[in-house]
C-alpha cells in the first residue's frame, strides 16, 4: 500500500467518518473530480475504500498514468472483470458512492450494494489547509493574468484577441484553462453591448471602441483547484449612467463580503445583496455565488433557495451583476475563503477603472 500524503489521508478520513454516520461501511468515487480529490489522479477511474484497504481501479488505457500520479494503490481491470473485482473488494459491505451518469456503472453498483450519495461533495465543501494554500497561489496568478490582459488592450482589437491573450497568460503562469459544458469558450471576454449577457460566449470579432465596457469573467485551474474572477472596466471613457451602475455593483459586492459570516445559509447572503439593488434587483439575473474547488461550481451554493451552510474554510465566490439587454452589463467577482473575516484569494482593485 502506498502511504497517502497527509492532505489526502485527512480527506479520506473525513469522508469515511461521514459515511459511517449515515450507515455506510465503504466508500467509492467515480467522478473525475472526486477521484482526483482522493487520489491525486485526474482521469477515468474508480476509487474504492472498504474501511481497511483502498484502491484505484482503472482500465489498461489509464494504468501507467494512474500509477505515476495516484497516491493510492492502482489495480488494472479488464473488460468484463470489474464486477467481480469490486464484489471481492467490498465483500458485501454497504457502499456510499458518488452520483455518476455512467450507465454501465449503475448496473455494477447495484450488484455490489453501492448507493449514490453527495457525501464527497459535502466533504469537499470545506477546504483543508493544503487546499487553501494552493488556492491562494492560484489567486495570485489570476491577478497577474488579469493585469497583463489589461495592459494588452488597444483600440480595434477583437474580443478574440483579448481572449487569446488571457489564455496565453494563464498557461504562461502555470495554470490551466477550464472547459464548460454550457459555454463554447473557456473564458468570457465581452465588449460593449455583449457585456449585457451574463454567460456571453464565444468571444467574437467585435472590435474594441472608446466608451466600451469590457467584462472579463476568468477561470483558471492551478494544481487541480479553480479560481474564479470577474472585473468590468471601461475603455477610454465611461458614460455617467454606466458609472452609476458600476458603483451600485461595487457597493453590493462590498456589502456581500462584509455580511459574510461562518454558519449563515447561502440564501441569506444572496438575499442581503439582492435586496440592496432595490428596484434594479430584477436586473440581477443569477445567483450571488457558488463554491469553488476542484469544480468551478460546487457546494456551498450562494443562491436564493440554497440552504447550504457557509462554513469556516469553505471557498465561495461573491459576484453580483446588473445587466441591461443589448446595452451593457457589469459584474464584479472574487473568490474567497469563509472565515470570521473573509480571506480574499483575488485582490485586483475593484474601484472603477478607465483604461
Amino acid at each position: 500500500m502506498v502511504t497517502l500524503k497527509s492532505g489526502h489521508a485527512a480527506r479520506t478520513s473525513r469522508a469515511l467518518q461521514l459515511a459511517a454516520k449515515e450507515g455506510y461501511e465503504s466508500l467509492c468515487a467515480t467522478r473525475s473530480f472526486n477521484v482526483y480529490y482522493l487520489t491525486g489522479f485526474w482521469g477515468n477511474g474508480i476509487y474504492t475504500n472498504n474501511g481497511t484497504d483502498e484502491r484505484l481501479f482503472v482500465s489498461i488505457l489509464e494504468s501507467d498514468r494512474a500509477r505515476h500520479n495516484s497516491k493510492v494503490e492502482v489495480t488494472t481491470y479488464k473488460a468484463g472483470e470489474l464486477l467481480g473485482q469490486l464484489s471481492e473488494f467490498f465483500g458485501g459491505r454497504k457502499v456510499a458512492c458518488d452520483d455518476n451518469s455512467y450507465r454501465y456503472l449503475e448496473t455494477i453498483f447495484e450488484k455490489v450494494n453501492a448507493k449514490p450519495t453527495d457525501i464527497l461533495e459535502r466533504v469537499r465543501s470545506v477546504k483543508f489547509d493544503d487546499e487553501i494554500s494552493i488556492m491562494k497561489d492560484g489567486g495570485k496568478i489570476m491577478d497577474m493574468v488579469y493585469e497583463n490582459a489589461l495592459k494588452s488592450m488597444s483600440e480595434g482589437m477583437r474580443e478574440r484577441d483579448l481572449y487569446a491573450k488571457v489564455v496565453s497568460e494563464i498557461i504562461r503562469h502555470g495554470g490551466d484553462v477550464i472547459p464548460y459544458e454550457d459555454t463554447i469558450g473557456t473564458e468570457i471576454v465581452a465588449f460593449g453591448e455583449n457585456t449585457s449577457y451574463p454567460h456571453y460566449s464565444p468571444p467574437s470579432a467585435r472590435a474594441l471602441r472608446p466608451g466600451d465596457p469590457v467584462l472579463m469573467d476568468l477561470t483558471l485551474r492551478y494544481n487541480g483547484y479553480i479560481i474564479d474572477f470577474t472585473r468590468t472596466v471601461f475603455f477610454k471613457r465611461a458614460e455617467e449612467r454606466m458609472e452609476k451602475i458600476y458603483n451600485d455593483v461595487m457597493e453590493a459586492q462590498a456589502l456581500g463580503i462584509k455580511s459574510l459570516k461562518p454558519g449563515m445559509e447561502g440564501k441569506e447572503l444572496d438575499n442581503i445583496v439582492r435586496e440592496s439593488f432595490g428596484s434594479k434587483k430584477d436586473r440581477f439575473s443569477h445567483s450571488l455565488g457558488h463554491g469553488v474547488g476542484v469544480e468551478v461550481h460546487e457546494r456551498p451554493f450562494v443562491a436564493p433557495r440554497s440552504t447550504d451552510k457557509l462554513e469556516r474554510g469553505s471557498c465561495i465566490t461573491i459576484e453580483p451583476g446588473l445587466y441591461f439587454d443589448g446595452d451593457f452589463g457589469v459584474r464584479i467577482e472574487d473568490s474567497m475563503i469563509v472565515d470570521d473575516l473573509p480571506v480574499l484569494l483575488t485582490n485586483y482593485p475593484r474601484e472603477l477603472i478607465i483604461i
